[in-house]
């Protein structure tokens, strides 16, 4: 019910100006036949990605399109080892130069802690200011004091060369009109600053930064600042003298106005809008803490979307329920459809009836080699009552089948591609990874045990293993 009124659709009139034509193009040899997708965030507390366009590279390396922004916009592609970005003004256009191509090998594929390199996209005849221009150079200047001076910032605060440096960068855009730029270099200089006092004066900070200035909620610089401060917000709050409170307003109250009456104490919070992204925020975190339960946070949220005259936060709020909801155990497992071994289309929804233990897996990896074997034992003893589909993220689909066929594995097997929607959707950054799906489509268990890690006894523990009665016989007959 909750999920179904966040779901709502609403219109951003309010806050948005009509939309207005971008236009990128390039030659990029190294990418020729390829296809790039590019996208903004939806928004900068949850992250979610919204696609923006595609661009098709022809045999010559040569693109051109266009798309549609209403305001400056940060502007990303995730191709080979790179998270690559430009700012995107309403009207411009753009010559873009594209990084050489590098392909992501085996290693970096598999490994869930693989971080693609940031590059800000080259763009052809810039003059000194552009805003593209003007973030490089000052991101190359602050980023490399940063990395180098940190500790020394950090130990020895403003007795530090903190404030020559903060000095000189300022003296050096001085005679910069660009606001969105001044408004970048403001937020990364304040985060210099709360480094530099150890977080010592950090309510003073934010009424300084924050409290009345306008939320800046696409500027890197304001959210990254904003999320660095906020982090884990209200799980903190509940170790301090109000947090008794605040659990009580959160579980039993659901109560938005209780809650931002609570906040309202706090002088860096008298803003209205700042206040509410900052209960926004500590939402967010908390269902992610897991110090406070899902659904007393979600009807809190629910009161946030409900009761919010600001239309981005409706959507900010729709994005923190999606987003937490997705994969919680009783949630929907997300939809898929896909192509099996012989290129005939199967849907999730075409296996209701019974428990399925869905596995996504890639037979390059030695994980996934070991427990396909493990996987075939518990298909033999519970087939009756249990679909086990694989999901292969395996490029050579030939090489695949054949893996399949000497393997003398009988069960449902799917392909995608490893960058594809169902790996998005079900969060898989491990290869294998595994999730239990009962009788009606809804997660049992999610993410689920492997083999190895006992799922059999979990299996028997909810009824699935029970051939005579009980869950698995129930779902056996359906």
């Amino acid at each position: 019910m909750i999920k179904k009124i966040l779901i709502i659709a609403f219109i951003f009139t309010a806050l948005y100006s009509q939309a207005t034509q971008v236009r990128i193009y390039g030659n990029a040899k190294t990418y020729s036949g390829n296809k790039l997708v590019f996208y903004k965030y939806s928004d900068r507390i949850t992250f979610l990605k919204e696609q923006l366009f595609a661009i098709d590279i022809d045999s010559e390396g040569n693109f051109d399109t266009k798309f549609e922004i209403e305001e400056i916009t940060y502007v990303f592609g995730e191709f080979g080892v790179y998270h690559a970005y430009f700012y995107a003004e309403p009207g411009g256009e753009y010559e873009i130069l594209l990084p050489e191509f590098d392909e992501k090998d085996e290693k970096d594929i598999f490994n869930p802690f693989f971080e693609p390199e940031a590059v800000h996209l080259g763009i052809k005849d810039m003059n000194n200011t552009d805003l593209n221009y003007l973030i490089i150079d000052f991101d190359y200047y602050y980023f490399r004091y940063l990395d180098l001076n940190y500790l020394d910032i950090y130990s020895g605060g403003l007795s530090s060369d903190v404030d020559t440096f903060i000095n000189n960068i300022e003296l050096h855009y001085k005679d910069i009109d660009n606001q969105y730029f001044n408004e970048y270099k403001k937020y990364r200089i304040a985060a210099l600053k709360n480094i530099a006092t150890q977080k010592q004066y950090e309510k003073a900070l934010v009424y300084a930064y924050f409290t009345k200035s306008p939320v800046l909620y696409d500027n890197p610089a304001y959210m990254d600042l904003f999320n660095n401060i906020y982090a884990d917000y209200f799980d903190e709050y509940l170790t301090g003298k109000n947090g008794a409170t605040l659990y009580a307003i959160i579980n039993y109250g659901h109560s938005i106005n209780r809650l931002k009456k609570l906040l309202n104490q706090n002088f860096e919070l008298k803003g209205p809008q700042f206040r509410e992204l900052v209960i926004l925020k500590g939402l967010n975190d908390s269902f992610a803490n897991k110090n406070m339960a899902w659904l007393p946070l979600l009807l809190t949220l629910d009161s946030v979307y409900l009761s919010t005259k600001y239309p981005i936060h409706k959507k900010i709020a729709q994005n923190i329920a999606d987003n937490s909801l997705s994969l919680a155990r009783g949630t929907i497992a997300p939809p898929f459809e896909l192509p099996d071994t012989a290129g005939n289309m199967k849907e999730l929804y075409d296996f209701r009836g019974k428990y399925v233990y869905l596995h996504f897996a890639n037979t390059k990896t030695y994980t996934s080699q070991t427990e396909f074997g493990l996987i075939k034992n518990l298909y033999e003893r519970y087939k009756g009552i249990c679909i086990f589909i694989t999901i292969l993220t395996d490029d050579d689909k030939e090489a695949a089948n054949k893996f399949i066929r000497d393997n003398e594995l009988h069960w449902q097997f799917l392909f995608t591609e490893i960058n594809s929607k169902v790996i998005s959707s079900y969060n898989v950054v491990t290869y294998p990874t595994y999730y239990l799906i009962d009788a009606d489509g809804t997660l049992l268990m999610s993410p689920a045990p492997s083999p190895c890690d006992n799922f059999e006894t979990y299996f028997f523990k909810i009824g699935g293993g029970n051939t005579e009665g009980g869950l698995g016989n129930q779902f056996h007959d359906k």
